[in-house]
């Protein structure tokens, strides 16, 4: 069993590029100190931080001051250059920042992000590939990559094992509705629902138009992920799990326009880095050298591994779909109903009378604070978030009179696109 979990530092290494890199890149990250108001506004504590809500602050220079740190903390990460405290930086900072938004009124999966960067800040990530370890072995005529070790072997495993969970428990959600949820209608309005957030997209490959096509690939998902978490783990299915779940990827980015990208893009931790580079007859060059005992510490990593993956198995069993920094990854396993809410602003400026669907162009952020305050209308909230967009919308300034109006459209793209209820909420 040790000789399994025992792995390279090299893996370990191009893992924490990969995921710094990604981090650096991710189009979440910078959202912060836009939806900073938003949250504040809004309040809208995700389950497990509740506790936090009144004492966080929400706020865009709170949000810029974080990126501040985030993002040289970030750069020095890849490098490997100060990495301990680096890491220990970035992945503090990054846990603010994809915070703040989640109190906008929903919940974006990006949980995977700062799991992965708190297990790297617990773990020896920089005894190869890295400016560190390059200056170590300066110093000690050493160029060569440290031995294979339990310490840098463990983080990897846990990696693998969160991305199994990951799919895991949609997965079994899934099959808690039964066949039906594939073969009954649940899958088919789902999509629906997905499209209609997108403001009526359709893609190019209209699976729900082919009889049996959507019904098939909706089993053969119930299928595929509860078995990803022993595919991982198991060296023989490794490669084809990985690549199966890369398809998956793919139809869910095309069907549902779902990418995952900040996800799948950290697959990089399940290729055997060392053994590649070994072939190639790069395996003994300038890859590093460990720190003194330092391949002997594994147990930072192993609690830290431990903590994120209790807290993986608790929020996935419960379905806690709402939770932040563990939540079970998006299930679609109940049925969507056949109506989707949103929101209207009506506005008098002057003699004329505007009126803007609110959720028409809407990001995936936007439309889950609309369907929030749809589904809670309290009138406190909307007054705070109605001084937001307004301070947003300076055309707003001058109208005499608003109003907010809760609407519901079919989801189904073969029925009219018009309004079919608007219900009066706010007025100012």
């Amino acid at each position: 069993m040790r000789g399994y979990l025992t792995g390279s530092a090299v893996d370990l290494a191009v893992f924490r590029i990969t995921v710094f890199v990604v981090v650096l890149l991710s189009r979440d990250v910078y959202e912060a100190p836009v939806w900073a108001p938003t949250a504040e506004a809004v309040r809208s504590a995700p389950i497990g931080l509740g506790w936090l809500a009144p004492h966080l602050p929400l706020s865009s220079t709170w949000a810029w001051v974080a990126l501040g740190v985030l993002v040289p903390s970030t750069l020095l990460s890849i490098l490997g250059l100060f990495t301990r405290a680096a890491t220990v930086l970035a992945a503090t900072s990054l846990a603010y920042v994809l915070t703040v938004p989640q109190f906008a009124g929903t919940v974006l999966h990006t949980h995977h992000l700062l799991w992965f960067a708190v297990l790297l800040a617990a773990s020896p990530c920089a005894d190869a590939l890295s400016v560190d370890a390059w200056l170590r072995a300066r110093r000690h005529g050493s160029q060569v990559a440290p031995d294979d070790a339990l310490g840098y072997g463990l983080p990897i495993r846990i990696a693998w094992v969160l991305v199994g969970l990951i799919f895991l428990f949609p997965g079994l959600w899934k099959w808690s509705a039964g066949l039906d949820w594939a073969l009954g209608g649940a899958l088919r309005g789902q999509l629906y629902w997905k499209w209609a957030e997108y403001g009526g997209w359709r893609p190019w490959l209209r699976v729900d138009e082919w009889p049996g096509v959507l019904e098939a690939g909706g089993v053969a998902v119930m299928l595929f992920e509860p078995l990803v978490l022993v595919g991982v783990l198991v060296p023989r299915l490794r490669p084809w799990t990985v690549g199966a779940a890369l398809l998956f990827h793919a139809a869910t980015a095309l069907v549902f326009r779902i990418e995952f990208s900040s996800l799948w893009a950290c697959y990089t931790v399940f290729v055997p880095w060392s053994r590649v580079l070994a072939r190639v007859g790069l395996g003994g060059t300038t890859l590093g050298t460990p720190r003194a005992g330092h391949v002997r510490q594994w147990m930072p990593a192993a609690v830290t591994g431990g903590v994120l993956v209790l807290g993986a198995l608790v929020s996935g069993a419960a379905g806690i779909r709402s939770g932040f920094p563990f939540a079970c990854y998006p299930t679609f396993h109940t049925r969507a109903p056949a109506e989707i809410p949103a929101l209207e602003l009506e506005a008098h400026v002057g003699d004329r009378l505007l009126r803007w669907d609110l959720a028409s162009g809407a990001s995936q952020r936007a439309w889950g604070t609309l369907w929030h305050l749809a589904l809670r209308p309290e009138p406190s909230r909307i007054a705070r978030w109605m001084e937001v967009v307004r301070a947003r919308h300076p055309e707003l300034a001058a109208a005499g009179r608003l109003r907010v109006f809760r609407t519901w459209r079919a989801a189904d793209p073969r029925a009219s696109a018009e309004v079919l209820r608007r219900e009066l909420i706010w007025e100012h």
